[in-house]
């Protein structure tokens, strides 16, 4: 008991909390799979090429769908993902009494970027922070590119991501659930208040939502998604098998009904089942 007493008030020892670094959320946390509606060789479908597939196709339309939000996190974004992603690759240290430092440098996008993520331990939360500048042509100084939250036993979390060192602005807000070691539920919401023209970002509040199910089926995307040709939010389901690759799509806007549509392992359309 006497040794417990002077550890806890001598300001010279380590705090109260275990000594090794805080565990970053998965990389899934912020990166969906998206590899069922994409050309990708490698994703595991059969080697075809679905670009010059009729744009009805009812793969083809998920993959518009899904696209679409690709191409925001794969450009838009690439620098504070590809950023973080590269945090696990490095090893932190110890700034503070329960709070670390991952600092690195991350070459590539025509140019060589610093990235500064710190994680926080605030009771049963961990607060994260990634600061980012860069050096060279179009540099910018050091400013906080997202933030995130995320429960101190890894079940779940969320990221807000701004929209750049000129423009730091909230832009997209990353919420996720983890079931067992896979991310079970991740969403994407569309958060911009004004687009760059100051004017009010018509697609604010779109989403999309990726989860695992059960069944045939074992994988889902949810859109809601503002449609400019419409001037209104659209809804759209998509579900399919991540290994096998054939999946069904729900898009009563397009269709104009609420029957489901389906297409096989290839890409190929066929009835549903």
């Amino acid at each position: 008991m006497l040794f417990l007493l002077v550890a806890a008030c001598s300001s010279d020892d380590e705090p109260i909390f275990q000594d090794d670094a805080l565990e970053l959320p998965p990389f899934e946390t912020m990166m969906a799979d998206f590899d069922a509606f994409t050309d990708n060789a490698g994703s595991g479908k059969y080697e075809v090429s679905f670009l010059d597939k009729a744009p009805k196709s009812n793969w083809n339309l998920a993959r518009v769908v899904i696209g679409t939000w690709n191409v925001t996190l794969f450009t838009t974004l690439a620098v504070p993902i590809t950023s973080f992603r590269t945090a696990f690759l490095h090893d932190p240290e110890r700034i503070g009494e329960d709070s670390w430092q991952w600092m690195y440098t991350v070459d590539g996008f025509g140019g060589e970027y610093t990235a500064r993520l710190t994680g926080e331990l605030v009771e049963d939360v961990i607060v994260w922070e990634m600061y980012v500048s860069r050096s060279g042509i179009e540099a910018f100084g050091e400013f906080l590119w997202f933030t995130g939250e995320s429960a101190s036993d890894g079940s779940s979390g969320h990221w807000i991501l701004n929209q750049g060192p000129d423009r730091q602005n909230a832009m997209l807000r990353i919420d996720w659930v983890r079931e067992m070691e896979e991310v079970g539920t991740i969403r994407y919401t569309w958060v911009r208040e004004f687009a760059d023209d100051q004017s009010a970002d018509p697609y604010r509040n779109s989403y999309l939502e990726y989860g695992l199910i059960e069944g045939d089926y074992d994988a889902y995307f949810d859109a809601h998604v503002y449609e400019a040709n419409l001037q209104d939010f659209v809804d759209v389901r998509i579900e399919w098998n991540r290994d096998l690759y054939f999946g069904r799509i729900q898009a009563p806007h397009f269709y104009e009904d609420m029957e489901w549509r389906c297409w096989d392992g290839t890409g190929e359309d066929v009835l549903c089942e």
